[in-house]
């Protein structure tokens, strides 16, 4: 199920020959087609469009996008903004949200925070909590906007070169990759992934049609 709500605001792979597609859990880097390659299954059939989000867009307020459901444990997401607004003042980066389904593989939200964090050095990429991920100015925290069903996701940070910029018109394209196959307790069963959205560095907070946007949960 396609989910799109709006808001203030804006993986990893087994060793192929290309040096852009990483032995991590997360990854920004690689192309479409190096992840098709190497096995990645992409989420949608072409890019997810965030758009402007109310009057609040000055700050750089844009939907966020992406889908809920259940989704391959190796894929990848990919997303544009659409007459995009840079704000120095709010922007900090781009953001992914992952929503984990940890089943019985005994690993927990802490601990897969743990190891993608001790990738950043090769991929860039930060995972935060809700509650620390928020935009230049503190003034957007993600716990204060997700709804109850993605409290529990992982949000994940990192820094384009170069960054979106004020243009009208679809910004450049970006890829959001994960791979959770290989994470799990000794004995645990895989984890999976329920949803994934990309945005923008919130500008401000805009609850605009949040409603609904829970998909399938398993916990």
């Amino acid at each position: 199920m396609v989910r799109k709500f709006g808001l203030a605001l804006a993986g990893a792979v087994c060793a192929v020959s290309s040096a852009q597609v990483t032995n991590t859990i997360v990854q920004v880097q690689a192309s479409s087609s190096q992840l098709d390659a190497a096995g990645f299954t992409r989420v949608g059939t072409q890019p997810f469009i965030s758009e402007r989000a109310g009057e609040c867009f000055v700050n750089g307020c844009f939907t966020t996008v992406g889908i809920s459901g259940t989704l391959a444990a190796k894929g990848y997401l990919q997303f544009q903004f659409n007459d995009y607004v840079y704000n120095p003042t709010y922007y900090n980066g781009l953001y992914s949200i992952l929503d984990v389904n940890y089943g019985t593989s005994g690993m927990t939200r802490e601990t897969l925070i743990g190891l993608i964090n001790a990738e950043t050095g090769t991929t860039g990429v930060t995972a935060l909590l809700p509650s620390q991920a928020s935009d230049a100015q503190s003034s957007s925290f993600f716990s204060q906007w997700l709804p109850t069903s993605l409290q529990d996701a992982i949000v994940l940070r990192w820094l384009p070169n170069p960054a979106p910029s004020t243009a009208l018109g679809l910004s450049s394209l970006y890829t959001f990759a994960w791979d959770v196959t290989g994470v799990s307790a000794l004995g645990g069963s895989a984890l999976g992934v329920d949803g994934v959205y990309g945005v923008p560095a919130p500008g401000a907070i805009a609850l605009l049609g949040l409603a609904g946007l829970a998909g399938r949960r398993r916990r």
